[in-house]
């Protein structure tokens, strides 16, 4: 046995085609291995960043809040410094509302100190550091100036004027909302007040005995924000371990980062559970597509081969000979591979940072990967050598078997094991209040596997059908019948690119609809959850400030147990609520939404009515409760509550109504209604589907134009000898479009219409809030379906000109002796 060493290398130049195919086919099934180790690891990275970013950035270590007597804040604050070594500290201290005489009229005040609070805030009058800044609500009801000291000369001088801080806050204020924003909707308006800051910590121990009865004490530890799980980790444990002391003696400790690391980790395990078939799958096709070039290779090789063989190599040798041509190509393409999984993170992935250890994991699963695709390479040169040059009938005898196994219905059970799962929604509900639902990867796995069965049953129906095919006569067509014979010799090669299109096709379209329909999903069910893009509480019945007029409503709500009632303006409602296709007409009348009981309602502020008209659905109601027009209240201030819903953002909500001296409290804004990292789970799983779809079409694309090119010669001079028995050029190029267009024809119709079935069934049952109205919907498939049909045309545009191409180029006489 000898292996032909030095020519390998020279020779592997002589067919530079299959190097490109190898190294691209490597560079694939490297990419969609490394990055489902990629994009399971980010998704984890991304459900920290959605859940902290929910979060108050200065309290997501473990913080602490205590009520001291005033003598003990001090050596509180000192004693926390100590322990706490390098790691910063924030404290604050806040006493409670008192009355106060700041050189005018009296007020209810209360005092705070803060380091750095004066640079977060908007001064409107003065600004001296040495003294009081005194909200502006408090100036104006005191008619305060500058330089007056209160209390009888016990306060210090009052040096700022500053603007009442109001949410939505920004991030340094957020932990210190509870103490800074004044709760005016109290039934005690005249108690609830801003914050008077002091300029220090020794001014705020001379404070008189009588505003500090009691004092509220916080202590945050500003910290770097994680933006991985193993970071966030790292955070929770140090800063436990650092406040664990004071857990101990009674002081409340807060640690809001406790849950999110552990749904980050959930979110992590989900998305990998959920891609790991799918990854396995691919990597399978992409195993037989390193053989396919091998096979590919072996035909090319032939006369080289045989003689080998003669000279004595076996079967092992002529494997060696296709690891010395191919394996270069495929270690550079499996490179490559990584590094453009690595270089598209921010593509294909929901984050780009990336825990420790990642990438080294991901390398070592590509190290792998190529590892299989040597050891495929090897043994497919290997097995062929010995079927073709010493058991020609065992091989044959084995495919046969392989080919006649129903694989499809092996799938189509699992399917069906899979449609079982979801109809119990594929998922779980947690086990704690704000757990994530454990996502059952086999419910996800039902709409692939439908794709999958689907690609089996078309490739076996297509070999049956190319196998029959010899009984089929077209001649008054011939354009028509070169292509039928032309699909007939090579039902191999069709079979497999039909199975692949099908996958690539149906791959696509589940993935765009079910992650598109989640993204909607969480959209739609947050708009009706809050009944519009940011809401704020009233205390009254007011009149919309002329900023907010044409894009808000003023909305009452009147609640009874679990009975509810929306009081609308029919004039501006559809100006701020989420849009919802309805009749504006009904406004004008009681309305009974969904379930809600038919008869007379009963609810505080509002008239006894029997809504006769019916919705399915209502913004903020959803599927129960009643609507009722402005105009039927006989006196607003019997309503429970008012509401500005509006679709403005927030901040500008805040800043209309305060400009126009309106007090409001509670803004919510659509976008953190509700918990929506369930959603996004399930949005950044069938996200990477999409891209192992479009990884699945470059591959089907590769395999037509490597069948082309093998069939070639064959191609090539049965082209030629038609055109030289009278076939038109256009007929010939007619011919390759029609075979070509066949199979892309099939592909985009039975992958469209197996991703219908599977995403059609598995969407609304996919559903993490079904509470919630409305339920998942399919989004539009027209858009992805064009992208589709316009893709696949342009790769049979290519492939058929290539193939012509070849005809024109060929000399008949080499051919022949060829």
């Amino acid at each position: 046995m000898q292996i032909p060493w030095r020519a390998a290398p020279r020779a592997a130049l002589s067919s530079p085609l299959t190097l490109v195919v190898s190294l691209v086919t490597a560079l694939l099934l490297s990419f969609v291995v490394a990055a489902a180790v990629l994009h399971s690891a980010a998704s984890g990275s991304a459900a920290v960043d959605y859940q902290q970013d929910r979060l108050c950035t200065e309290s997501l270590h473990p913080s602490l809040e205590v009520d001291l007597p005033a003598n003990q804040v001090t050596p509180f604050f000192d004693a926390v410094r100590q322990s706490a070594g390098d790691q910063p500290v924030l404290p604050a201290a806040y006493t409670r509302e008192a009355r106060t005489d700041f050189g005018g009229g009296q007020t209810y005040a209360k005092f705070g100190f803060r380091p750095g609070a004066t640079d977060h805030l908007d001064v409107l009058e003065g600004g001296g550091e040495d003294g009081l800044w005194v909200p502006r609500s408090i100036a104006l009801t005191t008619d305060l100036r500058l330089g007056e000291r209160g209390m009888g000369g016990r306060l210090p001088p009052v040096t700022a004027i500053y603007a009442d801080v109001r949410d939505p806050l920004d991030a340094w204020w957020c932990s210190e909302r509870h103490y800074v924003v004044p709760n005016t909707m109290r039934r005690d308006t005249d108690m609830p007040t801003s914050v008077v800051w002091v300029p220090d910590a020794a001014s705020f121990d001379a404070l008189p005995p009588e505003l500090t009865p009691v004092v509220d004490v916080t202590v945050r530890f500003p910290s770097a924000v994680p933006k991985t799980v193993d970071e966030a980790e790292d955070l929770l444990a140090a800063g436990t371990a650092r406040v664990r002391e004071y857990d101990d003696m009674g002081i409340r400790v807060m640690s809001p980062l406790v849950l999110p690391v552990e749904n980050a980790r959930q979110t992590a395990r989900n998305v990998r559970a959920a891609i790991l078939p799918l990854t396995l799958i691919s990597l399978l096709i992409g195993l037989a597509g390193v053989a396919t070039v091998t096979v590919q290779w072996a035909q090319r090789r032939h006369t080289e081969l045989r003689l080998l063989w003669v000279r004595g190599s076996g079967p092992a040798a002529l494997g060696g000979r296709a690891l010395l041509e191919l394996g270069l190509p495929l270690l550079v393409g499996g490179l490559l591979g990584w590094g453009v999984a690595r270089l598209l993170l921010p593509v294909y992935a929901p984050s780009t940072a990336l825990p420790p250890g990642t990438s080294v994991t991901g390398a070592l699963a590509v190290l792998v990967v190529v590892a299989l695709s040597l050891v495929v390479t090897w043994a497919t040169a290997a097995v062929r050598g010995h079927r073709v040059f010493q058991a020609s009938t065992t091989g044959n005898r084995a495919r046969r078997v392989l080919a006649a196994v129903p694989w499809e219905l092996a799938t189509a059970g699992l399917a069906v094991w899979a449609w079982l799962r979801v109809q119990d929604s594929g998922l779980s509900s947690p086990t704690k209040i704000g757990g994530l639902p454990r996502i059952d990867a086999a419910a996800l796995a039902f709409p692939l596997l439908v794709v999958l069965t689907a690609a089996l049953v078309a490739a076996r129906v297509a070999r049956w059908a190319l196998k029959a095919s010899h009984r089929v006569s077209l001649w008054s067509r011939p354009a028509a019948q070169l292509a039928v014979r032309r699909l007939a010799a090579a039902a191999g090669p069709v079979t497999g690119v039909l199975l692949v299109g099908v996958l690539a096709v149906g791959t696509i379209a589940v993935g765009t609809s079910i992650a598109g329909s989640q993204k909607t999903a969480l959209d739609v069910k947050s708009g009706m959850y809050t009944g519009a893009e940011s809401v704020v509480r009233v205390s009254d019945l007011i009149e919309l400030p002329a900023a907010l007029r044409g894009n808000s409503t003023v909305v009452g709500v009147s609640e009874l147990h679990d009975r509810v009632g929306l009081v609308v303006d029919p004039a501006t409602f559809r100006d701020g609520a989420f849009p919802q296709d309805f009749d504006p007409a009904l406004l004008d009348r009681p309305l009974r939404i969904g379930s809600a009981a038919e008869g007379e309602i009963a609810l505080p502020g509002l008239p006894r009515l029997a809504p006769a008209a019916h919705l399915a659905s209502f913004p903020k109601l959803g599927t129960s409760g009643w609507v009722v027009p402005r105009d039927l209240i006989a006196d607003p201030s019997d309503v429970g509550s008012w509401y500005v819903w509006s679709a403005k953002p927030l901040r500008e909500v805040g800043d209309a109504l305060s400009d126009s001296g309106i007090t409001y409290r509670n803004g919510v804004e659509k976008s953190r209604a509700i918990a929506g990292l369930p959603f996004l789970t399930i949005q950044w799983t069938f996200g990477f589907v999409a891209a192992i779809g479009a990884v699945l079409a470059v591959v089907a694309a590769m395999a037509l134009l490597l069948a082309i090119e093998v069939r070639r010669r064959q191609n090539a001079l049965s082209a030629a000898f038609s055109t030289r028995m009278g076939l038109r050029p256009s007929a010939l190029l007619s011919s390759h479009l029609l075979e070509l267009g066949a199979l892309a024809v099939a592909a985009v119709v039975v992958g469209s219409a197996a991703s219908a079935v599977g995403s059609g069934y598995a969407v609304p049952r996919l559903d993490p809030a079904p509470r919630l109205t409305p339920a998942p919907e399919l989004p539009e498939v027209l858009p992805l379906l064009g992208v589709t049909v316009v893709g696949s045309a342009l790769v049979v545009l290519v492939a058929a000109w290539i193939a012509v191409r070849a005809v024109r180029s060929a000399r008949i006489g080499e051919l022949i002796r060829g």
